[in-house]
């Protein structure tokens, strides 16, 4: 670990867009970054300081106060452990240990975290925006204790107490004892002599009045390990420990809420709003649009996403929306009335206008780099007739059964439609900044590198995002079934015989592969590559030489693989991940006899 963590000292990455063909390219170079980091802890100690400003408030920092979205917030802090040790003494798996606390506090039906969300809504009565919460994974401290580098988690919890409805003191401790007790029972090794609930300064659950915590990210960065001002090597050792075993199993250190991670974009969107170099001149809430499919939300802000502090309530929206418009009339003619409680959003340039909900087209279409859109008004046609009822243009009654002219009469073709106005909208999207190469720093000038810990150094390729379909006859991904086993072009139009055997079709692993990168939350397709002869190296197997009729000659006691074969396999492990011997037997149609030949030269590969 600590090796990966040097490969990134004074290493950059430098981002460019535009063409050096064009002449209009340009460049910068950002200091690579990973979770340990000084950099990073910042960024965490910075999102700490968000939550208390957009939940309890507090100042920007420019100088900007801000009143905080809760008006009698509350902070409970959980301890949740479990024993490093077995019954016998011994010491217990740290990762196991760590897993065990982490599917108690996330697990199904029966977690943690569900038993939380039922204290806090049933019975203290709040709505899911009253209340946030940030889980997070640290290690014990030491030296020379039993748990020492072993993991326990903090969930941190904001509340609203004036939102509250229900009985229960959401001050009081004991109100939460019910998620310790889940905790105790979901998760080996946790008992109630670690979890005790005291007003002492070791129990397992602590609530402060906002108002006496001065520095709410200092607060609970005690707890958390959050420290910006150490790097990794000045950190104690069981700091270390514990960082090892996160990193060799890349687990997640931390987690949030929904609206923990809607109020830290929110943080962000109105710093971004504050900043005279930034582009960005709307705060926070000021245009709102309806949210995607598959949210909880309704509106959010058009800025950077976050419902954060913008009202859900369809009153709400109607109402904007009436003062949105008479705004606009008065304004523009050519401004869109914002969806909620927010600025008039003036058409883009060009003439584009917005769709009903107020979206542009650049809006409605956020992942094209250019689009128009031509059109005009639907108009009807008119036949000149100068008699009525003689074809179904000029019908005086066109209703079945009283229709004076039936449907079967031709419309003449001289019959047209008058002369509309057409419009015409579009877009173009500067280019956008991409990874270029991994550099090095330190003297003052880039030198290309590569990647950071990597065996083979030089110029690196940097994905970017181009689909199959560009670069192949599919007009769209088929399912990957589609396009295994030998014949696959039998009973499909999508593509032909002579496509597979050319190459012109990619194999199914790499239809496997983009469908789920197409599904990723940054929706981030890489580019495909694929040699042309995939087919005819694995299914039509290379012809063996004629034997001598005399002597017969005598088996192979190793049977080496085919060129092609290995080239099969060396591709199902590097692009798909396969590593299971027989699942490469099956899906190669290999010999079962050549079984360890193919599992030497999987763990060649794999190391």
């Amino acid at each position: 670990m600590l090796d990966w963590y040097e490969g990134y000292r004074d290493r950059g990455l430098r981002l460019g867009r535009g063409s050096k063909v064009r002449g209009d390219h340009e460049s910068f170079v950002v200091d690579m970054d990973n979770s340990l980091t000084p950099a990073y802890q910042t960024t965490r100690y910075a999102q700490l300081q968000a939550l208390k400003r957009q939940f309890i408030g507090g100042e920007y920092p420019n100088g900007e106060t801000v009143e905080g979205e809760f008006a009698d917030p509350v902070v409970i802090l959980f301890g949740l452990t479990a024993s490093s040790l077995r019954d016998g003494g011994g010491f217990r798996p740290i990762v196991d240990h760590d897993r065990e606390i982490r599917d108690a506090w996330k697990g199904s039906s029966g977690s943690v975290k569900r038993t939380l969300r039922y204290v806090l809504e049933d019975l203290l009565g709040l709505d899911t925006g009253d209340y946030a919460w940030h889980w997070q994974s640290e290690p014990h401290p030491g030296p020379e204790k039993a748990a020492t580098g072993y993991a326990h988690s903090h969930p941190v919890v904001i509340i609203d107490r004036a939102a509250v409805t229900g009985d229960e003191d959401p001050a009081d401790p004991e109100t939460y004892r019910s998620v310790v007790a889940k905790h105790i029972a979901e998760c080996e090794g946790a008992e109630w002599s670690a979890h005790e609930i005291n007003d002492t300064g070791d129990s397992a659950v602590s609530v402060r009045e906002a108002d006496d915590i001065e520095d709410f990210a200092g607060y609970v960065s005690e707890y958390l390990a959050v420290d910006p001002d150490q790097d990794l090597l000045e950190r104690s050792d069981e700091y270390l420990i514990f960082a090892a075993s996160q990193w060799a199993t890349t687990t997640q250190k931390y987690s949030r809420s929904k609206w923990a991670t809607a109020a830290v974009k929110a943080d962000a969107c109105e710093q971004q709003a504050m900043d005279p170099e930034a582009e960005q001149t709307r705060r926070h809430g000021q245009a709102v649009v309806r949210a995607g499919a598959n949210v909880s939300h309704r509106f959010e802000c058009a800025e950077c996403g976050s419902a954060h502090g913008i009202d859900q309530s369809e009153e709400s929206l109607a109402r904007h929306r009436l003062d949105g418009a008479a705004v606009a009339a008065s304004a523009s003619s050519s401004a869109v009335p914002a969806t909620d409680g927010g600025e008039v959003v003036e058409a883009e340039s060009g003439g584009e206008s917005g769709d009903e909900s107020g979206r542009t087209l650049a809006e409605r279409w956020p992942s094209a780099r250019s689009a128009g859109s031509v059109g005009s008004e639907t108009r009807v046609r008119e036949c000149g007739h100068v008699e009525p009822d003689t074809c179904p243009l000029c019908a005086t009654e066109t209703e079945a059964p009283h229709h004076t002219v039936s449907g079967e009469v031709p419309i003449p073709e001289s019959a047209e439609a008058r002369s509309g106005s057409r419009w015409s909208v579009g877009f173009d999207r500067p280019p956008e900044w991409k990874p270029e190469a991994v550099v090095q720093t330190a003297s003052g000038e880039e030198t290309k590198i590569g990647s950071p810990g990597g065996t083979a150094y030089g110029e690196i390729t940097v994905e970017g995002a181009e689909s199959i379909t560009s670069r192949s006859p599919l007009p769209y991904l088929p399912p990957p079934s589609a396009l295994e086993g030998s014949e696959p072009w039998e009973g499909t139009d999508l593509f032909s015989e002579s496509d597979v055997r050319l190459g012109l079709v990619p194999p199914p692993e790499l239809v496997a592969r983009e469908m789920a990168e197409s599904v990723q939350s940054d929706r981030r397709v890489t580019p495909k590559e694929w040699p042309s002869d995939w087919y005819a190296s694995r299914f039509e197997r290379e012809e063996e030489p004629e034997p001598d009729p005399e002597p017969e000659p005598e088996p192979d006691p190793e049977p080496e693989l085919a060129s092609a074969v290995r080239r099969s396999i060396e591709e199902l492990v590097r692009v798909e991940g396969v590593e299971s011997v027989p699942s490469l037997l099956g899906r190669l149609r290999i010999d079962p006899s050549k079984r360890e030949v193919v599992g030497e030269f999987v763990g060649g590969l794999t190391g």
